[in-house]
């Protein structure tokens, strides 16, 4: 195979080592976040030893850590969608933002840090200063040719007789052009210098309102917009202004034609620092203070905001809201689940997991259980015993045999695990879908389910359970442009017993309408025990604050 790739014995042993690296991550993909994704892939590929042994090693390794802090990010505002972040880093390098480098120190040290504009981006700090804000931009070279992106071009010509320099007829249209960029990308930097502050920002430089140009420096910009009439009758003490609900404080120090080096500092007979305050009434007050406004007390936050929801999360809430408190308000981490027979077994979320995985992997065209079923199951789960092994092969069979896997076999383009995500009433809901396929505006979603049924039927459990799921489902894939899509939920325990349920453009304001009613009832904070076997087992809750199935006198 190496030499019809015409490749060496060495570099394909190289090749065949990657591409099992590969694989392997691709396999990992869809149950790590992005961020514990890129460091997986910067540490299974020795990158992170191969950067650090350069020269620049702690930059260049600095880098890599602020990738992993913006797809950290990326997920919380969009969900797990690798795709769509590897688009938006691409993105984000065509409009320049390429140039963005972190720094190998914390912003949170406790020293002072002297940074270009450049440097500090990406950074935040308490305190900001933007120095020398009344300075103008570089002046032009005479000689300079200047290009535009569409072609044009502007230069001066010598005369040939007279040696002045004259400019061609395009000279005067470019350099205006050129000028208004190179002007507004100014502005853009000084705007991510004064957005680097956290707590207070310091913007100094000095201007003369007489003198034309002034006013298009950074600081002579920001005063003509803010319109400070106040400045006109302003002394040496500090004025107060307020702009939009936001108040800023402007000290003027006005030129009075002096030379401050030759002028000669009296000696006081006080003590300076006592004049800055003053006595009235035999009472010692700060002379010169801008009055602060009142402070207004805060309104109250709602005890338990929620601002994302997975699908999953839902589906918890659906099958007991007190459960979904515990967890995903209080932060209470989900018991150990109960094992089977002896030291070994696998849990009923466990033996799920692993048939999700194996039908992740199944070719959708021609699906049949993988060969080596059992070794991959217990690469997962060393302590799968025998019984638990043909469970799982017996669910993955019957995916595989079912009429549904023959429909799907039937569309081409299906794909399994679709991330999704979209906001609603100012909440953030993500998720995936097992099984997608789209053609001609018309969607179709599968949904795969390992639950032991227990005597009810797949649609019983839907209604009880997954009612809130589907919905995020069916808003997801119409708002993403679809005209209509069907979600069916697969019970492989009985897998040609759907559960389909078909939504269209018309019932967008009904499910709109259900699901801010049901994300109106979760930041309400109404969270009620409703014990139920599947619910319980694993909950952090029972026999802690709750009291379990004992609640229905069991």
């Amino acid at each position: 195979m190496s030499h019809a790739l015409g490749l060496s014995d060495r570099d394909a042993r190289f090749f065949r080592a990657f591409k099992q690296r590969y694989d392997r991550l691709a396999g990992l993909a869809s149950r790590l976040s992005i961020e514990r994704l890129c460091e997986r892939v910067i540490a299974d590929h020795d990158y992170d030893l191969a950067v650090l042994a350069q020269w620049d090693g702690r930059r260049r390794y600095a880098n890599l850590r602020k990738l992993a802090r913006l797809a950290r990010s990326y997920e919380e505002l969009r969900g797990p969608d690798v795709e769509g972040f590897v688009r938006f880093v691409r993105e984000q390098g065509v409009v320049g933002a390429s140039e963005l480098e972190a720094v190998a120190e914390e912003e949170g040290t406790d020293v002072i840090r002297l940074l270009t504009i450049h440097g500090a981006k990406g950074l935040e700090f308490k305190v900001v200063v933007v120095a020398d804000a009344g300075r103008h931009g570089a002046s032009r070279d005479t000689d300079e040719i200047l290009c535009l992106p569409d072609g044009r071009l502007g230069f001066r010509v010598a005369d040939p007789s007279t040696g002045t320099r004259l400019p061609t007829s395009d000279y005067q249209e470019v350099k205006k052009v050129e000028d208004e960029a190179s002007e507004a990308e100014r502005r853009r930097l000084y705007y991510v210098a004064m957005t680097r502050a956290i707590d207070r920002l310091i913007v100094s430089g000095s201007i003369d309102p007489t003198r034309a140009g002034d006013e298009s420096t950074p600081i002579g910009w920001v005063l003509a917009r803010l319109d400070a009439k106040e400045l006109e009758d302003a002394t040496d003490a500090p004025v107060e202004i307020e702009r939009d609900g936001a108040r800023l404080i402007l000290r003027l120090d006005r030129f009075d034609g002096h030379d401050r080096a030759e002028i000669e500092i009296e000696e006081a007979d006080e003590d300076p620092q006592l004049a800055l305050f003053a006595l009235e009434d035999g009472s010692l007050v700060i002379s010169d203070a801008p009055r602060l406004p009142d402070l207004v007390p805060l309104p109250e936050p709602p005890a338990n905001r929620v601002r994302t929801l997975s699908y999953s999360s839902l589906s918890l809430y659906e099958r007991c809201s007190y459960r979904f408190y515990a967890e995903r308000i209080v932060g209470l981490r989900e018991t150990r689940p109960a094992r089977g027979t002896g030291e070994g077994g696998l849990a009923a979320t466990e033996i799920g997991d692993a048939v999700h995985l194996l039908l992740e992997g199944l070719d959708l065209a021609s699906p049949s259980p993988p060969a080596d079923l059992a070794e991959a199951v217990r690469a997962r789960y060393p302590t799968a015993t025998d019984d638990e092994i043909a469970r799982v092969q017996g669910l993955v069979e019957d995916y595989c045999r079912s009429d549904l896997a023959q429909r799907l076999a039937s569309l081409p383009g299906a794909s399994v695990e679709r991330s999704f995500s979209f906001e609603h009433d100012g909440v953030l809901l993500r998720g995936r879908v097992d099984v997608f396929h789209e053609a001609d505006g018309r969607a179709f979603v599968l949904d795969y389910k390992t639950n032991v049924l227990d005597g009810a039927t797949p649609a019983e459990v839907v209604e009880r359970e997954y009612g809130l799921q589907r919905l995020v489902y069916a808003l997801a894939i119409l708002r993403a442009g679809a005209t209509d899509v069907e979600v069916v939920y697969q019970f492989l325990e009985r897998p040609d017993e759907l559960v389909s349920s078909t939504f269209g453009v018309a019932d967008l304001p009904a499910l709109e309408e259900e699901l801010s009613a049901a994300i109106a009832t979760i930041q309400a904070g109404s969270f009620h025990p409703t014990p139920s076997d599947y619910a319980c087992p694993t909950c952090p809750a029972l026999d802690l604050v709750c009291a379990g199935p004992r609640l229905n006198g069991a």
